[in-house]
């Protein structure tokens, strides 16, 4: 089993050594169902730190980890186009699930999907790793929902049965503390003034960064490829060239 997370802005090697720089990994792509994993896209250095180059997809299966770094196979079907025909996958209808709000059938919101667990042999979904966000992740933890509870995607959102909503968060450093309170109402009270006062400054830059990040695009979260512009527009073109289209 591995974890989503693991792997972001992992360096990417390859070719016949296994030593040739790629790129590092930026975001991982799924199935439209949700329910596996199809690969991770590649972001490649740029040329003389001036000249953007093609975002590049590795298949799960392509790749090992080594020292970690991610060394890709050096089979054709390993990258791009022939990958996702060899995987049968639609370009245009995969997700970038990390980022997404998760709801409940009956539009309950969850959290937002901050990972993925997944077997490493099959791609197979395990269950979605959710937050409220950066600051709640360290403070509370996380919900791990069951692969099993996944209905499917809807309307940017990803949908989960009911039973979702009542798993507990787990890992936060309120848990370890023996915060069940907190945990269960996910709201973290501070003793002191000085105390609401260095958490409400760490929620307001972890708030600002996350703007930032989605304002530039740069890690395109929670997308469905096909309504995704810029990020991934040189990548989808060379998709549809490859299957003729």
């Amino acid at each position: 089993m591995r974890t989503t997370r693991e792997l972001r802005g992992a360096r990417v090697t390859g070719g016949r050594k296994g030593t040739r720089r790629i790129g590092k990994i930026l975001r991982a792509v799924f199935y439209p169902n949700g329910r596996k994993l199809a690969g991770y896209i590649v972001a490649r250095p740029e040329i003389l730190f001036m000249f953007k180059r093609k975002d590049r997809f590795l298949a799960f299966d392509a790749f090992r980890i080594v020292d970690g770094r991610v060394v890709a196979t050096i089979d054709r079907d390993s990258w791009d186009a022939p990958a996702c025909k060899r995987l049968e996958v639609d370009w245009d209808r995969c997700l970038i699930m990390e980022g997404m709000t998760l709801v409940t059938s009956d539009n309950e919101k969850v959290g937002t999907i901050d990972s993925v667990e997944y077997d490493e042999r099959s791609g197979k979904v395990i269950a979605l790793q959710v937050t409220d966000g950066a600051a709640a992740r360290a403070l509370i933890g996380v919900s791990k929902i069951p692969a099993k509870l996944i209905v499917g995607y809807q309307d940017g959102k990803v949908v989960a049965r009911r039973a979702a909503s009542e798993i507990k968060t787990e890992g936060g450093l309120a848990a370890k503390a023996g915060e069940q309170a907190a945990i269960a109402t996910h709201t973290i009270k501070e003793k002191t003034k000085g105390a609401r006062k260095t958490a409400n400054d760490v929620s307001k830059k972890a708030g600002k960064a996350a703007s930032k990040a989605l304002d530039s695009g740069s890690l395109a979260l929670g997308k469905q490829l096909g309504r995704t512009k810029g990020m991934f527009k040189a990548f989808k073109d060379e998709y549809k060239k490859g299957r003729g289209k």
